[in-house]
């Protein structure tokens, strides 16, 4: 089997599992697009899971803070641009430390919180603990994407 064909049939297959996963499994906490987002930031990241789920998580987390201080400052006109503004500044900033080295990644991982979070009607959506909160969603998202990404990984290795 040549080593492009191994990949599309490896990466097919943990694809698959990654989408059932998301809408049988445990449909509520996983979601694949975002596993696919983690996966791609795995792979850019020379398919390290520590460095992926770190920074991912931090750009999660800094979108979250985003949210919450939306909510906190009120409906001025100044109070989305300045939220988002601080907390991707914080984000930039972060990447000057080794546990958060991909700006990338984080990127990433903020747009999907904010973009769950803008379609998601809970109103204390981040104080909550499950499934309704989109930081909890993400998180999730991240690791799993991670181990399909290395699944697929070992996989292709296993039928190359």
């Amino acid at each position: 089997m040549s080593a492009h064909m191994s990949l599309s049939v490896s990466v097919a297959v943990m694809g698959a599992i990654a989408t059932y996963v998301s809408t049988g499994v445990i449909p509520d906490y996983y979601s694949v697009w975002i596993g696919f987002i983690a996966w791609a930031a795995f792979l850019a990241n020379n398919n390290c899971m520590k460095t992926t789920v770190q920074s991912g998580v931090m750009g999660a987390v800094l979108a979250a803070v985003a949210f919450i201080l939306m909510g906190k400052l009120g409906s001025a006109a100044w109070v989305v641009p300045v939220s988002v503004g601080v907390t991707v500044f914080a984000l930039v900033w972060l990447t000057s430390m080794p546990m958060f080295t991909s700006a990338t990644t984080a990127v990433y991982t903020y747009a999907a919180t904010a973009g769950l979070a803008i379609h998601t009607s809970s109103g204390g959506m981040f104080q909550n603990m499950d499934a309704s909160n989109p930081l909890v969603v993400v998180i999730v998202s991240i690791v799993l994407g991670c181990v399909f990404a290395m699944g697929a990984n070992k996989l292709n290795a296993a039928i190359s």
